[in-house]
C-alpha cells in the first residue's frame, strides 16, 4: 500500500508537490484548537471562547498569525497572564459553510462566544495589547445572560467613545474607511525606515494616551500599505492628517507633545461655544482673533447648519455664539436690522471695530440656504482667519504664507536682540493699517480683496532661506533703522523690497510701507522672483504636466475620442502614403510596351 502510494507521488512534478506542501503548511492552525463543523457547537457550548475565522490565502491573516500565536501562549492554562478565555480557529478555506453560518464577512474575523451564544465580534486594531485588553474586559468564568447583555451594552458605549483604550489605532486597507467614518481622527502616515518617523513614534503614543476618550489617534504604515497611502496622496513621511466630517487637513505645526496636544484639543473641541454678551470682552482680551456668531434663539436650525463649517476651522480661531444679542451690540458692529444673523471677526483684542462681518439676509430655515451658500460662508471663514501681526516660525509659517486667502506679508528680518523692539513696531504699524482700512486690513489688487499680514522672522535661524528667497543677507548686529523689509506674495513666489521710486522699504516709517502697498495695488512697481530662471521654467512645466494629468483623469471620454481620432489619422496617412507610392519601373515599362502594341 505504502509502495503504491509512493509510486503515485513520484509521478507528480516536484514544483507542484512543493507548492501543495507550502499551502498545507500555511493552512495549519497556529498552536490553537481547530474547530470543524462536527465539533464547533459542542466545543463552544460551555464557557467563553474566542474564535478566529481565517483563510490561509489571506494576506492579513498571515500577517496576523504571529500575534495570534502570542495571544494563544499568553492564555494557555497555567499561564500567569491567562484570562480564562479559550482560543480556537476555524479554517474558512476548508469549512466555508461553517464560516457563512457564523456570519463571517471578512478575514480574519474574531468572534467571542459564551455558552454557545455569540457575544460580539472583535473590532479594532489587531495588535496584542488591544486583544489582551478585550479578553480581560470579559469575566474569566461563564457569563450569565444578564452579564452578556451588560457586556454588549458596555462595548456599545466603548465603541461610541473615541480612543477608549488611550493607544494608537493601527489602520490598514480593511479598517481605514470605517475608522474615519466613526468620528474625527488624527492620522500619522509613516515609513518604518524614516528617521523623523522613528523620532516621532514615542510622542505619538504619548499623544494617544493624552487624548484618551477624546480623539482617535491612528497611524498607517505606508511601507506595508502603499496603495492606501497613495489614495490619500501622501508625498512624504511622516505626514499628519486630521480627518473629520469628510474633510482632511494636513497638520503643519510643531511635533512636540505640547504642540500636538494643543492642536488636537482645539480641533476636537466643539468650535461653537455659547457665551453671554457680557462675556465677550473677556474672550476678546484673551485671544488675538475670534469669530462671534450673533443670532436669534428662535432659529433652531442655524447651529446645526453652521457647525460643520466651524469644525473645518479646527479651533483656529475659536467661534463663540451669542443668542439674541442686544441692539447696542448690533449697532456697534453696524449690523442692520434686516440681517437674520451675522458672524463678526474681531482681531487684535479690539472689541469695537470688527475686521470683517458676514451678514445673512435669511434664516437657516430658508430654502435659499444651499451648497453654494455653505461654500460662500466657508470661504469667508477661511479668508478672514489670518492675524494682523505674527512671528513666522516653523509652526506658523504654512498657515500664513500658504493660506488660501493669498495674503501679502510685510516681513521684517530681525535678530534676537532686536526682536522685542521690532515686534512692538510691527504691532503699531498693524494697528495703523487697520485704522487706515476701516478695520478690514485688506488691500484691493485687481478687483480682489487680499489680507495684509505684518510679520517678523529670526534671520539668524533662517538666514539661508531668507537670502535665497528674498535676497536678505545676515549682517550681524542691527539697529532698528537697518532692519530689511520685504512685501512677499509667497503663493506667487514673488516679492517687493522697494517702492515705485526705487527706495528701500524701511521699518521705521509706516508711510514707506503703506506707500509700497499702494504701489503694488496700483501695479506701479515690478515684483522680483524668489526663483531663478531654471526653477521658474521647471515649475511652469510641472504645472502644465499636472494640468494635463488632471484633464486626463477628469475627462476620460475626451481622451478616448482624441486617441481614436489620432489612430484614424495615422491609418489614413499610412494608406495615403502607400497609394501615392510610384509603381515599379519594370511594370511601367511593360505597360508602356503594351500600349505601343495596341497602337
Amino acid at each position: 500500500m505504502i509502495l503504491k502510494l509512493w509510486q503515485l507521488v513520484k509521478k507528480f512534478p516536484t514544483p507542484l508537490l512543493l507548492l501543495s506542501l507550502s499551502i498545507v503548511c500555511v493552512a495549519l492552525p497556529v498552536h490553537s484548537t481547530e474547530l470543524t463543523p462536527e465539533n464547533f457547537k459542542s466545543s463552544i457550548a460551555s464557557g467563553l471562547w474566542f474564535i478566529e475565522h481565517f483563510s490561509p490565502y489571506c494576506g492579513h491573516c498571515r500577517a496576523f498569525a504571529p500575534t495570534w500565536e502570542e495571544l494563544v501562549e499568553k492564555n494557555k492554562e497555567g499561564s500567569a497572564e491567562a484570562t480564562g478565555v479559550k482560543l480556537a480557529q476555524v479554517n474558512c478555506a476548508v469549512h466555508g459553510d461553517l464560516c457563512s453560518a457564523n456570519d463571517v464577512k471578512g478575514y480574519p474575523q474574531m468572534n467571542l462566544y459564551n455558552n454557545g451564544e455569540l457575544v460580539e465580534s472583535f473590532k479594532g486594531a489587531r495588535d496584542l495589547e488591544r486583544l489582551t485588553e478585550f479578553l480581560k474586559r470579559h469575566a474569566p468564568t461563564a457569563l450569565s445572560p444578564s452579564s452578556v447583555s451588560e457586556i454588549v451594552q458596555e462595548e456599545a458605549s466603548h465603541s461610541s467613545t473615541p480612543n477608549f483604550s488611550g493607544s494608537v489605532l493601527i489602520l490598514d486597507g480593511s479598517n481605514f474607511q470605517s475608522a474615519i467614518e466613526e468620528g474625527p481622527a488624527f492620522v500619522k502616515f509613516f515609513a518604518p525606515w524614516c528617521g523623523h518617523c522613528k523620532k516621532l513614534a514615542p510622542t505619538w503614543k504619548n499623544l494617544a494616551r493624552t487624548m484618551q476618550s477624546k480623539l482617535t489617534i491612528a497611524e498607517v504604515d505606508c511601507e506595508a500599505h502603499k496603495a492606501l497611502c497613495k489614495e490619500n496622496n501622501i508625498q512624504g513621511f511622516p505626514t499628519l492628517v486630521y480627518i473629520a466630517d469628510g474633510s482632511r487637513t494636513e497638520y503643519s505645526g510643531g511635533r512636540k507633545i505640547e504642540q500636538l496636544t494643543d492642536f488636537a484639543n482645539k480641533a476636537s473641541t466643539s468650535n461653537a461655544q455659547p457665551i453671554s454678551s457680557d462675556e465677550l470682552e473677556k474672550y476678546v482680551s484673551a485671544e488675538s482673533l475670534i469669530y462671534v456668531l450673533l443670532y436669534p434663539s428662535s432659529d433652531r436650525k442655524l447651529l446645526p447648519f453652521l457647525r460643520p463649517l466651524f469644525s473645518s476651522l479646527l479651533g483656529s480661531p475659536m467661534v463663540y455664539t451669542i443668542a439674541d444679542p442686544p441692539q447696542s451690540m448690533k449697532s456697534r458692529f453696524s449690523i442692520p436690522s434686516a440681517s437674520a444673523w451675522a458672524i463678526v471677526a474681531l482681531k487684535d483684542h479690539d472689541s469695537t471695530t470688527p475686521s470683517a462681518v458676514y451678514l445673512a439676509s435669511t434664516s437657516a430655515s430658508s430654502s435659499q440656504h444651499d451648497d453654494s451658500t455653505l461654500e460662500h460662508i466657508k470661504t469667508w471663514l477661511l479668508h478672514n482667519r489670518l492675524p494682523t501681526t505674527i512671528e513666522l516660525t516653523q509652526d506658523s509659517f504654512q498657515s500664513v504664507m500658504n493660506s488660501p486667502a493669498r495674503p501679502l506679508v510685510v516681513l521684517a528680518a530681525v535678530t534676537p536682540t532686536l526682536k522685542v523692539k521690532v515686534q512692538e513696531r510691527i504691532e503699531e504699524i498693524g494697528r495703523k493699517w487697520r485704522t487706515r482700512t476701516q478695520g478690514s486690513g485688506m488691500l484691493g489688487i485687481n478687483g480682489e480683496e487680499r489680507p495684509v499680514v505684518f510679520a517678523w522672522m529670526d534671520i539668524e535661524k533662517w538666514k539661508d532661506w531668507m537670502k535665497s528667497m528674498y535676497g536678505i543677507t545676515y549682517k550681524g548686529t542691527l539697529e532698528l533703522d537697518d532692519v530689511e523689509v520685504v512685501i512677499a506674495d509667497h503663493k506667487a513666489l514673488i516679492y517687493y523690497n522697494t517702492d515705485h521710486s526705487g527706495s528701500s522699504i524701511r521699518l521705521t516709517s509706516s508711510q514707506d510701507i503703506f506707500s509700497a502697498l499702494d504701489d503694488i495695488a496700483q501695479d506701479q512697481i515690478l515684483p522680483k522672483n524668489s526663483e531663478n530662471l531654471i526653477e521658474r521654467a521647471a515649475r511652469y512645466l510641472n504645472n502644465k504636466l499636472q494640468s494635463i494629468e488632471s484633464y486626463i483623469i477628469n475627462h476620460p471620454k475626451h481622451i478616448a475620442f482624441f486617441v481614436v481620432v489620432a489612430i484614424l489619422l495615422v491609418v489614413y496617412a499610412i494608406r495615403k502614403a502607400l497609394a501615392d507610392e510610384p509603381m515599379d519601373r519594370d511594370y511601367v515599362r511593360m505597360g508602356k510596351g503594351k500600349a505601343d502594341r495596341l497602337d
